[in-house]
């Protein structure tokens, strides 16, 4: 399992700009620790396999702490492009620094308060999920504990959630939620 810990420390790494701080060293410590907590919560009766079941809690493990190391004064990190094997995407938005033009904060106003529209059009558990992950930064562990499901079907329904949002801001002419959130 060390070695899925490597692998993909090593996509998130390689989506991450070379001057984002994060070491690689940081990620495997961080995966070890997801590695840790799935073979203490994995329960073989579920019928899935230890492995897949690890490889989301590796990752959010790791995409927390690249999180939690990118401040609000660094440049806007996305980490994308890498694809696990079970072909998911692995992406991770962390938020951009704020910019002061007269023009650019009245653009980023609206797309803010586009963003609140349609997170409030969201089905009530996934606009719960979104607000506890953005505007309180609970970690998916405590939203799922908020929610009482496992934290791997937190994970689901954050991934599902910011599905929703992505395509409704596609249909009103905006890119994606790494501009936004």
């Amino acid at each position: 399992m060390n070695r899925l810990v490597r692998i993909l420390a090593s996509r998130i790494i390689a989506g991450l700009p070379r001057d984002s701080g994060i070491e690689m060293s940081d990620l495997i410590q961080a995966g070890n620790l997801g590695l840790l907590q799935a073979a203490r919560t994995f329960r073989p009766q579920s019928g899935a396999p230890l492995a897949g079941y690890a490889k989301f809690r590796i990752r959010g493990e790791m995409l927390d702490t690249v999180r939690r190391n990118s401040g609000p004064g660094r440049a806007n990190l996305t980490v994308q492009g890498s694809t696990a094997d079970d072909g998911t995407d692995l992406e991770g938005t962390i938020p951009a620094p704020v910019e002061h033009s007269p023009h650019s904060l009245l653009a980023q106003n609206q797309r803010a308060a586009i963003l609140h529209q349609e997170v409030a059009r969201l089905p009530p558990r996934y606009r719960t999920v979104v607000r506890l992950r953005y505007s309180r930064e609970f970690s998916l562990r405590e939203i799922g504990a908020v929610l009482r499901v496992h934290e791997s079907r937190a994970c689901q329904l954050h991934r599902s959630a910011l599905g929703c949002l992505r395509r409704a801001l596609s249909k009103r002419g905006l890119g994606g939620l790494s501009t936004l959130m």
